[in-house]
């Protein structure tokens, strides 16, 4: 044991001994890196339309501190940051509304009155200037509302602000109309496939001693979970030992995804996988599988239902982190890590918006969250196109599990499904065939579907799908005859009819806020004639600053007592330290408390969280105690536990946590207290390109502090003082934007020469980005008239800079005044002219064009004048 412990410490150990020094991921010389001790990510919402799912901030004490220059970018708001010089300026809403604040001066104008400034609110950052939340909420004419466990930011605006003009996301989501982010028309950068690749590690090391009652005990044990690239495919790999070897294991996936469909030529497939998978789940047939070996192929878009009436989310999970799952606000499941590393939810859908968050808490305190919007109200295939899945598995006892599914949109509001499925039922196989329609129209999903298995069982069902009074509901029928399977394992007294009803959304109601509800009901008809229904009602709300579930369910079955069980949970944050407590209970046939957990936990040090906890049981009453001390963030995790039961047990523990990847460019190795194999990253260089050919080659010089759009949010990433930025946890196998931000570079003159570029990250590679910047220069003049012997300005005449291909590459319009001004003009050769159309139209001859010369370092370029006479003179 002692020699396994050494082992896997050595490993954890090794990059703070290599050649190439490791670093962590929050170096210096990557700017302000995304692992800073208190920094988080956070979503901004504004009326239910999500701003950006990025928006850095730095939690402090009570506090969270807000970028006051991005803040005011996605509001929309006319204020400017320089982070260098401490200063912030602009005007709120209307011109004669200034704004200016001097970090240096301590001093802050707004409102028309100058105040003495709080130091202590005000952080200054390499990107921007960082403001503690409730006063940048008297700044400005917004309420913040933030909320921690979700890692989200509500914006309440006290006044209109310019954004709310523009409603388009909203409407579309209204209409159903909900996809993905619109394409900005970036070109596609490939990732390259390696043979072999640096692998990205999460690993964890821990050791825990157990005693009582004249006994003790020793454990210890290493996890890793890891991605690379391995024989020009993407491979993950999950491995777990111990010292008494009972749950040793390990799994290793071989693949490639593709959102495009450009795998296995004419399959066009989007997701080609083999070894260990899991084998997606059928209505009424077949629940999602474990993982196992096999194999699976797929043309299906990726991260989208596989199902019409649910929708699976599954994953990797370290050790020791568990997942909460909120749809639509509500708490919908809760897991802890599995032996095999995984997580998975199947998940029913309802009519219209389905949003799911994924919370990850990691055993030192580490949180993650992930979302997905999904909408549910017209078919997700389009007329003349098929979607299929096609896999086979086998599972840890040798059991066979075979699909194969198929869907074909028959018009633009109905779709056809079939296929067939092999799985292991009790002690034989089982072998079913289905079929289904569903139809879309206007407010409603009509279903029916079809199943037959090889021992004579079939199953008929019908179903409606709308929304009522903005309510989700869903409502099913299912007669069944000697029918088995995965959804109705076999029986003595087999299911002879099903009816369901499930209600999902928010309910409005009188002096209460808005609180997401979830209510199911089944009825099963058994053949013996007995009849079961069960039921359960989950509601959810957040009230005088606690976060408040409430879930109820109970069950009747013929002449058996009733029986009903419950679930309040509380949680919220008082002084600085976060409160929360779950207490089960029982309703029915007997009112009673049955088990009651309460803990705390509060930010001790930068980036040290303790928690104590306590757990007590009713019924047969025991209690244990515990508390932790963690190191969550920096380039490692650390965490001690100790524990004490009522029945004299004990134990005490330490968990090593740390992540690794490499750098390609520097070839350094960063190391962070957060996971990273699981997600992409980048590394990207910015320079200035004076010879305009495209590569960094001598002469050219690298550009420090360039920033980066990812999806149209800003991120924190900042180039170093060799041009390189380094790009971390990017959702990976989906189409990510990524686009210099121009407002971040020194100069406002230079302009990248590509807007963007769109990627597909995969983890354990990184994607090697590179943007070209060019010094742009600027030309004006003015337009005159020449007429009946008097020279005047020409006004609204429209000119165009005309390119080496004689394409229109920009255009300008005279003012009042004839002049005009064309900006951002790259290096090379132009004509100037006016445009050829607007002259025929206004009957004017032009007199003469201009051959423009813009140099490669820039250039301003004055009184380029132009004249223009009437057609007959």
């Amino acid at each position: 044991m002692l020699r396994l412990g050494c082992v896997a410490l050595a490993v954890l150990a090794l990059p703070a001994f290599a050649p190439a020094a490791a670093e962590t991921a929050s170096l210096p010389a990557f700017g302000p890196a995304r692992a800073d001790p208190n920094l988080v990510l956070l979503e901004v919402t504004l009326q239910g339309d999500v701003l950006t799912e990025s928006l850095s901030g730095y939690q402090i004490g009570n506090d969270v501190y807000l970028p006051l220059g991005e803040l005011s970018r996605l509001l929309t708001l006319a204020i400017r940051t320089a982070p260098a010089q401490g200063r912030a300026d602009g005007y709120i809403l209307k011109e004669e509304r200034e704004f200016h604040l001097d970090v240096i001066e301590r001093t802050v104008y707004t409102e028309g009155s100058t105040e003495n400034l709080d130091r202590t609110a005000v952080k200054l950052q390499g990107d921007d200037i960082y403001v503690a939340s409730k006063v940048l909420a008297r700044w400005l004419p917004v309420d913040l509302a933030l909320d921690m466990s979700a890692l989200s930011l509500t914006i309440k605006p006290r006044e209109t602000l310019p954004l709310q003009s523009n409603r388009q996301r909203r409407e579309r989501a209204r209409n159903g109309v909900v996809g993905p982010r619109a394409d900005p028309g970036y070109p596609r950068q490939p990732i390259p496939y390696s043979a072999v690749s640096t692998p990205f590690l999460d690993q964890t090391v821990r050791v825990d001693a157990q005693g009582g009652h004249g006994k003790r005990r020793v454990n210890a044990g290493y996890t890793v979970y890891a991605t690379a690239d391995l024989l020009g495919l993407e491979a993950s790999l999950f491995a777990a030992i111990g010292n008494t070897h009972a749950q040793d294991q390990a799994r290793l996936t071989l693949g490639r995804s593709d959102p495009d469909a450009r795998l296995l030529g004419p399959l066009q497939a989007r997701t080609a996988q083999f070894g260990s998978i899991a084998v997606p789940g059928v209505s009424n047939v077949l629940s999602s599988s474990p993982a196992g070996n096999g194999v699976l192929v797929s043309n299906r878009p990726l991260n989208v239902p596989t199902n019409f009436d649910s929708h699976l989310l599954q994953g990797d999970l370290p050790p020791g982190w568990d997942v909460e799952l909120f749809v639509n606000d509500a708490l919908l499941g809760f897991q802890q890590a599995r032996a095999d590393g995984r997580y998975t939810f199947e998940v029913p859908l309802v009519y219209g918006v389905n949003e799911f968050r994924l919370v990850f808490h990691g055993p030192l305190g580490q949180l993650r969250v992930e979302r997905q919007t999904m909408v549910v109200d017209r078919p997700a295939v389009r007329a003349g196109q098929l979607e299929y899945s096609v896999a086979r598995q086998h599972d840890d006892r040798h059991r066979e599990r075979t699909l194969a599914q198929f869907t074909y949109g028959l018009t633009d509001r109905l779709t056809a499904t079939a296929g067939m499925v092999e799985l292991p039922l009790g002690a034989r196989e089982q072998r079913y065939t289905n079929a289904a329609l569903r139809g879309y129209w206007n407010s409603f999903i009509l279903s029916a579907e079809a199943v037959k298995s090889n021992d004579g069982g079939k199953l008929a069902q019908v179903g409606v799908n709308t929304s009522v009074a903005g309510m989700s509901l869903l409502v099913n029928h299912a007669q069944l005859d000697h029918f088995s399977s995965d959804w109705y394992l076999p029986t003595g007294d087999p299911v002879k009819t099903r009816d369901e009803l499930r209600l999902n959304g928010r309910a409005h109601l009188p002096l209460l806020p808005v609180l997401p509800l979830q209510l199911d009901l089944r009825s099963d008809l058994l053949e013996s004639g007995r009849r079961v229904r069960d039921g359960g009602i989950r509601v959810s709300g957040y009230l005088a600053g606690s976060a408040i579930t409430n879930s109820l369910r109970w069950q009747s079955s013929g002449g058996a007592p009733t029986t009903g069980t419950g679930m309040l949970q509380v949680s919220r944050r008082v002084a600085g330290v976060g409160l929360s407590g779950q207490l089960d209970y029982e309703t029915r046939p007997d009112a009673r408390l049955s088990n009651l957990a309460i803990s705390a936990d509060k930010d001790v040090a930068e980036g040290m969280i303790l928690n104590v906890s306590a757990t007590h049981a009713f019924r047969a009453p025991s209690h244990t105690v515990s508390a932790s001390l963690n190191k969550t963030l920096g380039s490692y995790g650390l965490g001690v536990t100790v524990n004490y039961a009522s029945n004299g047990a004990y134990s005490a523990g330490m968990q090593l946590f740390m992540a690794m990847g490499a750098e390609p460019r520097q070839s350094r190795w960063l190391t962070d207290a957060q996971p990273m194999a699981g997600t992409g990253s980048a590394s990207v260089l910015v320079y200035l390109d004076r010879n305009m050919n495209g590569v960094m080659d001598d002469g050219d010089q690298p550009i420090r502090n360039a920033g980066f759009l990812i999806n149209g949010g800003a991120d924190m990433a900042r180039t170093n003082g060799d041009g390189i930025a380094w790009l971390s946890r990017l959702p990976s196998r989906q189409n990510v934007d990524i686009a210099l931000d121009n407002q971040t570079l020194e100069d406002p003159a230079w302009t990248a020469l590509r807007k963007g570029l769109r990627v597909v990250p995969r983890p354990g590679k990184v994607a090697q980005l590179e943007f070209a910047v060019n010094a742009t220069g600027e030309l004006d003049g003015t337009i005159y008239r020449y007429e009946h012997g008097l020279k005047r300005p020409a006004v609204g005449l429209r000119l165009e800079l005309i390119g080496i291909e004689h394409k229109v590459l920009a255009t300008a319009t005279t003012g009042t005044d004839g002049y005009f001004v064309l900006s951002g003009v790259l290096p090379g050769d132009y004509l100037l002219r006016l445009a050829p159309d607007q002259l025929k139209e206004l009957k004017l001859t032009d007199t003469g064009m201009h051959l423009i010369t813009m140099q490669p370092d820039g250039d301003f370029l004055y009184g380029k004048d132009l004249l223009v006479v009437p057609g007959d003179e």
